[in-house]
């Protein structure tokens, strides 16, 4: 709940952010451009560690438009160029997606970056081009939130003032939870187990430079080359099926890299770490995603599932769009009301979409037409464009009707085989557990379409 109380006396600020991460460093780059008063409060210090590592060609854009793309490339990264796509058990090779099919004028090529580098790059831009930035300090408490009466109570006594807030807290979600507003995804109940290695076996040839999905029954891996060395290896499965793999949570990454074949190859070589990190339960909403003086963005807002890697991208674009709309209400241009409604309509319609595509992946019906690698009237190619974000500032009409027809497709195929038909890669099968059900060690978010695919094959 929020306390309403007397705050002390502090500077007034146009906006304070919360969270100095991608969204809120493009918020506050956004807003100090334009010679507003912005002030970041970041609970850490950085460098600190962060998944999220693979971005899509949107994100590319927004670098150059904000004048920091040589500041990119003069940090470790790695140019990503598509993706390749498969299941776990080897029998057939992956499928290659690249950028270059796009159906709108975009970026052919994207980034992978630690991100690490990757925020402090934004966050140091950020307190240059004038905003006010305070690291290891968090938000103890709201105090108030009202279109110009904003009062935050910060770790160290300080009651930060402002005019406006943007939380971009992270899966911290401050304004979420102090509004109550916060609400986890039963759907989408995963846990995500990862780690950074070195001599992983990467795409070559035509595949030089694409990030690799690995898809099993219970879930699937990521497999991200962030610089010439290190490679980011990561399995995202349902808290349920986790329960059955009897090794410590800090040890299940491994297991599953031993009951995949496909990752298990890349892997023989590969040295890291012995245990590996741990996200659970990450699927939540806090709409509405603005409000009477407040703006959600990034995952702050909501946060769903990594498999495509639009996570990044759309808390830097929803921190771009908070932004500049709050520029308009301090110039006078926009009612704060008005600009609260807008906000809260251009997220939800992006994080429909993106959910859409996510929710896709986890049927089974809707994975063998994309490892097919092609289809009719280049319904491929609206995905891949869809992938590459190339859904902002709307669809294309041309994009659209086709990705519907991929769904049609789907639905179809779920009945009536279009494509052949693949018996989904079991890890737990691998390692001798049985299924007590049909239904068992089916991940979350899939759709009647996986659990068909198990009592089909």
């Amino acid at each position: 709940m929020i306390a309403n109380i007397d705050g002390k006396d502090a500077a007034m600020h146009d906006v304070v952010i919360i969270g100095g991460g991608p969204a809120g460093a493009t918020a506050a780059i956004t807003l100090a451009d334009a010679g507003k008063s912005v002030m970041v409060l970041e609970k850490e210090t950085f460098p600190r560690f962060r998944i999220g590592e693979s971005f899509l060609p949107k994100t590319l854009e927004l670098i150059q438009e904000m004048g920091l793309e040589q500041r990119l490339r003069a940090c470790p990264h790695w140019v990503k160029l598509g993706i390749e796509i498969g299941f776990g058990d080897g029998r057939a090779d992956l499928t290659r997606i690249s950028f270059e099919d796009v159906m709108v004028k975009s970026k052919h090529k994207a980034f992978n970056m630690r991100r690490s580098i990757f925020d402090k790059m934004l966050l140091d831009a950020a307190e240059e081009r004038g905003a006010q930035v305070t690291v290891g300090c968090g938000v103890e408490s709201v105090e108030n939130i009202a279109s110009g009466d904003v009062r935050l109570r910060l770790d160290d006594g300080t009651t930060i003032r402002s005019r406006h807030v943007i939380d971009a807290s992270g899966q911290a979600s401050v304004l979420g939870r102090a509004l109550g507003t916060r609400k986890l995804m039963s759907e989408f109940k995963n846990i995500a187990y990862y780690e950074h290695f070195e001599n992983v076996v990467r795409p070559a040839g035509d595949r030089v430079g694409f990030a690799s999905v690995i898809m099993c029954r219970e879930g699937w891996f990521w497999l991200i080359p962030l610089d010439e060395k290190t490679t980011s290896v990561g399995v995202v499965i349902d808290n349920a099926i986790a329960r059955k793999i009897d090794v410590p949570a800090n040890q299940r990454l491994q297991w599953c890299i031993e009951n995949c074949p496909v990752v298990k190859a890349r892997m023989t070589n590969a040295v890291g770490p012995e245990t590996n990190q741990v996200i659970s339960d990450f699927s939540y909403t806090c709409a509405p995603y603005a409000g009477d003086g407040y703006f959600l963005v990034g995952d702050a807002a909501a946060f769903v599932d990594p498999v495509w890697s639009t996570g990044a991208t759309l808390g830097m674009l929803g921190g771009r769009h908070a932004g500049q709309l709050l520029i308009k209400v301090l110039d006078g241009r926009l009612s704060a009301a008005r600009a609260a409604s807008r906000h809260h309509k251009w997220l939800n319609r992006h994080r429909r979409t993106f959910l859409r595509l996510i929710g896709s992946f986890y049927d089974h019906s809707f994975r063998e037409l994309v490892i097919e690698g092609k289809g009719p009237m280049e319904t491929h190619r609206a995905l891949i464009t869809m992938l590459a974000g190339g859904v902002f500032p709307t669809i294309p009409f041309r994009v659209r009707w086709r990705w519907e027809m991929l769904q049609v497709m789907t639905a179809y195929h779920r009945r009536f085989p279009i494509v052949g038909r693949r018996r989904p890669h079991s890890m737990l099968s691998m390692a001798g557990i049985r299924f007590d059900s049909p239904d068992e060690g089916v991940i979350s978010g899939a759709n009647n379409g996986m659990k068909n695919a198990w009592r089909e094959r």
